[in-house]
């Protein structure tokens, strides 16, 4: 019961977030990874997602701008990147872009 309502409250928080950064964010990609993903949701369960989005600010300011801008309401981790960066992660093949890949494109352009 308890895990059933905590991925409830996992998934509104998604669709929230996930309208805001289009509104106001315009990303060209938005991936969710890891155990909402995958449905594992336990009781410490958060909200994992790349997003891949043109920009020149540092990968650190991304993060920042996009908690910022969303404001969440429960713990997310957002790990924003250049296009350059996710395809040059891809092409290098590392455990971390596999994990990604796991998971599911919720946007794309």
């Amino acid at each position: 019961m308890f895990l059933s309502l905590r991925k409830k409250k996992l998934l509104k928080e998604l669709e929230r977030i996930k309208k805001e950064l289009l509104e106001k964010y315009h990303p060209l990609r938005i991936i969710l990874f890891g155990s909402l993903s995958t449905g594992r949701v336990r009781e410490n369960s958060d909200i994992d997602l790349v997003i891949v989005k043109d920009t020149n600010k540092t990968f650190i300011d991304r993060a920042i701008e996009v908690a910022l801008l969303t404001r969440p309401n429960l713990a997310i981790d957002f790990i924003v990147y250049t296009p350059e960066e996710f395809k040059h992660m891809e092409s290098q093949n590392n455990y971390f872009f596999k994990e990604i890949t796991k998971g599911k494109v919720i946007y794309a352009e």
